[in-house]
């Protein structure tokens, strides 16, 4: 089944990252989509201050900043007492794509991880998926974020339910 393409123009995204080319990177690829409300900060702790303040639909948060690195940034959002600040979903980008890595992000209740160098076309399937899904939100002890897909049922083509890979030497799915 292929998916009409999503008009993503009325979405606002707010991208943080402490590289300047890599914003304006990011900024082109998003106007391209046909994506017109963008935001910036540097960093973390203006990145909060923006979310705050602009309230966007989905983040672009890069995960290796100074000051106010992406895990800085996770643990304040969703602690936010405003809910609908909280809850915004978040496309955590890095070039560092350790499993370690990717599993702390998810732990902090990001919705996606893109890897850098950034493709286009990924960025677009994750932002459809963000959009698409509209994950709900659960508290389990202390993590708060998206329900992780893991314990969301995926139907498979003889009506089973697919299960997730496992063991320690497995790639991350998110």
């Amino acid at each position: 089944m292929q998916l009409t393409p999503m008009d993503l123009s009325q979405l606002s995204v707010l991208v943080i990252d402490d590289n300047s080319h890599m914003r304006t990177l990011l900024r082109a690829i998003l106007t391209g989509f046909g994506i017109r409300r963008i935001f910036e900060a540097n960093e973390g702790d203006r990145g909060y201050s923006s979310t705050v303040d602009h309230q966007p639909d989905i983040v672009l948060c890069d995960w290796v900043m100074w000051p106010g690195d992406g895990a800085d940034y996770m643990t304040r959002l969703r602690a936010d007492e405003d809910r609908r600040i909280a809850m915004t979903p978040v496309i955590m980008l890095s070039a560092d794509t350790r499993k370690a890595v990717i599993l702390k992000a998810l732990q902090l209740g990001i919705h996606e991880f893109l890897a850098k160098p950034v493709s286009p076309a990924l960025m677009y399937a994750r932002l459809e998926r963000t959009v698409r899904e509209n994950r709900p939100f659960v508290r389990r002890g202390r993590y708060f974020g998206p329900v992780p897909r893991a314990s969301i049922p995926m139907p498979a083509a003889n009506g089973q339910r697919k299960e997730p890979p496992s063991g320690e030497d497995e790639a991350v799915f998110i």
